[in-house]
């Protein structure tokens, strides 16, 4: 029965994708804006077995470029043999435009490679970047933040690999090809749940109802969560494994391993420099992948921190109706609370796309807005990831979630590389530059000298 369902469904998307400009348009269709370091992508996950073999099932979701998405709006039939044929009307299109859209058939690495990489690329060079997934549950956050965890870094289907283990695999790579050789760096790694709005960290799970503090050095950060030094993919791997089993997920209407948390993977990045012609510098010309992500050794005193880039992984827990999850009891009290953090995130995102800017924006109404503080409207180079189902009976949740992307296109942050700015640093910067100037000036005196001897 699947090939065939499939089959219908390949057809229907087909003739959907011919007529989706025709209709009445809701939304935006403006060119999508690169400026603002706040990037909005769709991502529209392939439809599962249960709604392909489902009566009722149309395909709703149509990506009619690489920026546009169009949701159409149908009505099944009154007549009750035309509902058992599947048959429905056409009665609005809703068009949307975002920086890009990934239809049903976009692999992982093409999404990697599209939206994450230029993210990884910029902690790189001292920025925070945040690479936030959204979306109603089961529709494929997760699977696009980790992929399949048995498939990474390198065992089974290497083309399921999600996000983290890909921007961990190019951070790495980056070190190993560095040709600084006066550079090191440290790789730190921390993994938090958000359930039920604690904060308790994944990686020592009896460490439970952390703070969020802020001071001007570190900026906001998690009181009394672990940093692990990692010193190859295969290390975050373990990292990861060990995090992800201790999540709160649960089976439920929607999904069979339901997020009931929302999860933040915090990777910082440190390069340390020391001052060429050292020991420390010349050792360190030699030195392979593991030991230039170990950072400097204790007591190196010839090496200074230089650039400090922190990257934000985000799996949001899936908003959820529950009439149509079937929520009970425990379930039903995890989706109040996820429903509220969500509700709270669209108030700091509707706050902050007002046209009269508002002095109060409440990012203190939950944890996840205060830990996000930077990632929304602050220091940070962010990207929105919102997913979509492709099914007729997924239309409301499908429509409130690009309206909410699209609203959040608007935001604009204000990025900045975050370097060791003391009066060290400064002092080294300047010896730097007189040593060049030095130098530039040598080479003049000796191209002058040997015009002089030639005349």
């Amino acid at each position: 029965q699947q090939p065939s369902a499939a089959a219908a469904a390949a057809a229907g998307l087909k003739a959907f994708r011919g007529a989706a400009c025709v209709g009445s348009s809701a939304g935006s269709t403006g060119a999508p804006e690169p400026e603002g370091h706040f990037s909005v992508v769709i991502r529209v996950r392939p439809p599962l077995e249960r709604e392909l073999c489902s009566p009722a099932w149309h395909h709703a979701v149509a990506v009619t470029g690489d920026a546009q998405v169009c949701l159409q709006e149908v009505v099944q039939e009154a007549n009750a043999a035309d509902r058992a044929s599947g048959t429905a009307q056409v009665v609005n299109n809703h068009f949307f435009a975002f920086d890009h859209v990934y239809d049903q058939g976009s692999s992982q690495p093409e999404v990697y490679a599209g939206t994450a990489s230029a993210a990884v690329a910029s902690i790189l060079q001292g920025y925070n970047a945040t690479i936030l997934a959204y979306g109603p549950t089961g529709t494929g956050k997760t699977y696009t933040m980790e992929g399949y965890r048995g498939a990474w870094p390198t065992g089974g289907d290497a083309a399921a690999r999600g996000i983290i283990p890909r921007s961990m695999e190019d951070v790495f790579q980056h070190i190993r090809r560095c040709q600084e050789p006066q550079l090191r760096f440290v790789v730190r790694a921390s993994y938090l749940q958000i359930y039920n709005e604690v904060i308790s960290d994944l990686l020592k799970p009896d460490r439970t109802n952390l703070m969020i503090r802020e001071d001007r050095r570190r900026g906001i950060f998690v009181d009394g969560l672990s940093e692990w030094l990692c010193r190859s993919p295969g290390e975050v791997q373990t990292l990861m494994e060990h995090g992800s089993a201790a999540r709160a997920t649960a089976q439920t209407g929607a999904n069979d391993a339901s997020s009931r948390s929302h999860a933040v993977f915090i990777v910082n990045v440190e390069q340390s420099e020391a001052a060429l012609g050292t020991a420390d510098a010349e050792a360190s010309a030699g030195a392979g992948e593991s030991e230039r992500a170990a950072g400097p050794a204790d007591g190196a005193a010839a090496w200074h921190p230089r650039r400090v880039g922190r990257l934000n992984l985000v799996d949001l827990a899936g908003s959820e109706r529950p009439r149509l999850t079937g929520a009970t009891g425990q379930r039903l009290e995890e989706t109040k609370k996820i429903n509220q953090s969500l509700s709270a995130l669209g108030n700091v995102i509707s706050a902050l796309t007002e046209r009269r800017s508002r002095q109060h924006i409440p990012y203190r109404d939950s944890k996840l807005t205060r830990l996000l503080e930077d990632s929304l409207g602050g220091n940070c180079r962010t990207t929105m990831m919102a997913m979509v189902s492709p099914a007729a009976e997924s239309f409301s949740e499908s429509l409130s979630t690009l309206k909410f992307a699209h609203r959040a296109k608007s935001i604009r942050n204000s990025p900045r590389v975050n370097e060791d700015v003391d009066q060290r640093t400064l002092l080294r910067r300047y010896e730097a530059e007189l040593r060049q100037l030095r130098s530039e000036l040598r080479e003049s005196q000796q191209v002058q000298q040997q015009q002089l001897e030639q005349l």
